[in-house]
């Protein structure tokens, strides 16, 4: 499994950053998790060119549980390859970079600073693969 989330502009919160990087670690025996900081170049996407399916977080998007989230991915993995995660700024999201989104996800109804998004995210993500795997993360 190869993910990747980009954050567009810098976290700049040594505390989110730290937990970010333990779930970062923890992820490494399901597959590889990138992040990325990006500060936007005019109408240059902040997407890799290697992610073959795109996933903008957007609080209009849909918003699936825990389990359905680890369905997804897994899907979209198992027909894409690496998929990409965007994080907007604090003011919005890069609008070329979200025309290109193939997906729209929500965190859920509460609308949350970007640094909190980010790690919620990256945490997701790990439980997801926790799910795939069928380890004792996940206590559902």
């Amino acid at each position: 499994m190869r993910l990747v989330v980009i954050q567009q502009g810098r976290l700049r919160d040594p505390h989110v950053e730290t937990l970010r990087d333990e779930y970062v670690k923890r992820f490494a025996r399901f597959g590889s998790l990138v992040i990325s900081e990006k500060e936007p170049k005019g109408a240059e996407p902040l997407w890799p060119k290697s992610a073959r399916w795109r996933v903008l977080l957007d609080e209009r998007g849909d918003a699936p549980t825990s389990v359905q989230l680890a369905e997804r991915i897994q899907k979209w993995t198992m027909t894409h390859g690496e998929v990409a995660f965007l994080v907007g700024d604090a003011f919005t999201t890069h609008a070329p970079s979200a025309a290109l989104a193939d997906v729209r996800l929500a965190l859920g109804p509460l609308t949350l600073p970007h640094q909190l998004a980010h790690l919620i995210l990256v945490e997701q993500l790990y439980r997801a693969a926790t799910i795939i795997a069928g380890t004792g993360y996940h206590h559902a």
